[in-house]
């Protein structure tokens, strides 16, 4: 049992210590230096020098505000407190929708009208050439489309907006959930509302006709399920949580590090609490993700006569993620387009030609290791150092779009307010990330397994667009699983500073303790 709970700690701190690597650099970086998009057409980043005495100033400011309020912040009803917030998101969101009616381009209009194709018996975007001929990766997201176009036809795009508002309830109401269940501390719980409150580039993701926010609902009401199941063993909660797991996948290719780390999770508690369950979770999880792929690709086979393609080959979005491009590097470049036709749609020649630019990548980062540090560090700059995370540009950057912005669209897209929101952005971004090296640097000896899983698919999704294909959208339903951890790495701060000024004075005060019944429920 000891070997078993020494091996336990061990895998918990080099787990911590992998999670603590790239927020410290995330924070220096997010500190000294920010990304931009100021071009929308181009997407094209821009890499400027911040002001550190501004984030350095606002982290004090928390640091002291926490220190001074974290009695009112621990005797706050959480229930209320979330309804509250609830509201608030479901309110902004869908005034946010009616009032931008920001319509669909790129590939949301691509994927909206093939699935609009579909149903009226058009199938040439299954034909060689066409969209889901090359990713037929996209055709879960068509499939979730289909309802909206049955439904509202045209408008369809406005009220998978409007469902977006929903989603996004759901990954507040999970998040809020997961912090509680983890830490189980009101004020922790708490904080972490708060700051999921100003997070304003998630909120303006509901104009995105895309699979980003419902797979974000999706993935963390996958994490709370799992980490119910953990808690009280209950069967159900696994089960759904795979089904949630494997929506959000259809949905969304990006959440298969969401489910690579559950795999992860359900393993470890197999190996160190001895529960043989866990492995048929973990089976099942990875059965019902093939399942779910496979079925949505013979309904389509089945309706349209027409085998569903293998598409694009992966190792193709590797490529392109070593190369240079005009957005940024990494970034899309329209690579795996061109190179899928050049080998005139044969998946395994893309393949080998992709293969061969790998190749040819890692042999000039080898030669030039300077040109290597110089493009990593510009690639992860541009995902994860856009405080905005591309919101601004998914909505800027609508080629098919022909409803012209009103005036608070913009006063909020191009003028004052959209530089103070950025200011705002800016400064957020870097107290999340502060924060949650904080916890994982204060509390290293302390933090359980379990409260590492969503520190861990930010560590997955991390070192994945490290290597493949990148965009800062890609990290922007990834950056609120820090939060939990940055309300409590901020409040561990303050109450650690308040101790140190309460000894120092003689006072002997420490924290007040949280009132009762403040431990959250399983």
């Amino acid at each position: 049992m000891e070997k078993g709970v020494s091996a336990n700690r061990v895998i918990v701190s080099v787990l911590t210590v992998l999670v603590l690597v790239p927020l410290a650099f995330l924070t220096v970086n997010s500190v000294l230096m920010t990304a931009d998009i100021p071009e929308p057409s181009t997407e094209a980043t821009v890499f400027g020098p911040d002001m550190p005495w501004v984030h350095l100033a606002a982290a004090a400011a928390v640091a002291v505000l926490l220190a001074v309020f974290r009695g009112q912040l621990a005797r706050l009803p959480e229930k209320r407190l979330l309804t509250v917030g609830m509201t608030l998101v479901f309110v902004a969101g869908l005034v946010w929708v009616f009032t931008m009616r920001v319509e669909t381009g790129a590939d949301q209009y691509f994927v909206l009208e093939g699935a609009k194709n579909f149903l009226q018996g058009g199938y040439q975007a299954f034909r060689e050439g066409g969209y889901f001929y090359a990713y037929p990766h996209q055709l879960g997201l068509a499939l979730y489309f289909q309802p909206f176009l049955l439904a509202a036809g045209q408008n369809a795009w406005l009220w998978i907006q409007a469902a977006n508002v929903l989603w996004l309830l759901l990954g507040f109401y999970c998040l809020q959930r997961i912090t509680a269940l983890l830490f189980g501390k009101r004020e922790v719980t708490n904080a972490a509302v708060i700051l999921m409150l100003l997070c304003f580039e998630i909120l303006l993701y509901v104009v995105f006709v895309y699979g980003n926010v419902p797979a974000f609902g999706l993935g963390l009401l996958a994490v709370l399920l799992q980490v119910k199941y953990f808690k009280s063993r209950n069967t159900l909660s696994a089960v759904l949580s795979v089904a949630a797991a494997a929506g959000g996948v259809l949905l969304r290719n990006n959440n298969l590090v969401w489910l690579v780390a559950m795999l992860l999770f359900y393993l470890m508690d197999c190996v160190f609490e001895r529960k043989k369950r866990s492995i048929l979770f973990a089976v099942l999880l990875i059965g019902a993700n093939i399942a779910a792929g496979g079925t949505v690709d013979l309904y389509y086979s089945a309706v349209t006569g027409i085998p569903v393609n293998g598409g694009v080959p992966k190792i193709a979005w590797a490529a392109m993620g070593l190369q240079e491009g005009p957005r940024a590097p990494g970034w899309y470049n329209a690579y795996i387009r061109t190179v899928y036709e050049d080998a005139d749609f044969s998946g395994a020649e893309a393949a080998l030609a992709a293969g061969e630019s790998i190749k040819g990548s890692l042999a000039n980062f080898a030669e030039y290791p300077g040109y290597a540090v110089r493009f990593f560090y510009e690639k992860i700059s541009s995902t994860w150092n856009n405080p905005d995370f591309q919101s601004f540009w998914i909505s800027q950057a609508q080629d098919y779009s022909n409803i012209e912005h009103n005036r608070l669209s913009n006063s909020i897209y191009y003028g004052k307010a959209s530089l103070l929101l950025k200011g705002f952005m800016d400064i957020y971004q870097s107290l999340v990330y502060l924060g949650s090296a904080l916890f994982f640097l204060l509390r290293f000896k302390k933090i359980g397994r379990e409260q590492l899983l969503p520190g861990i698919i930010f560590l997955g999704t991390f070192l994945f667009h490290l290597f493949w294909e990148t965009k800062a959208q890609y990290a922007a339903t990834c950056f609120p699983l820090l939060i939990p951890y940055a309300a409590y790495g901020w409040l561990e701060l303050s109450g650690r500073v308040r101790e140190h000024f309460a000894r120092k004075w003689g006072t002997g005060r420490r924290f007040p303790k949280a009132p009762p019944g403040n431990a959250a429920k399983a």
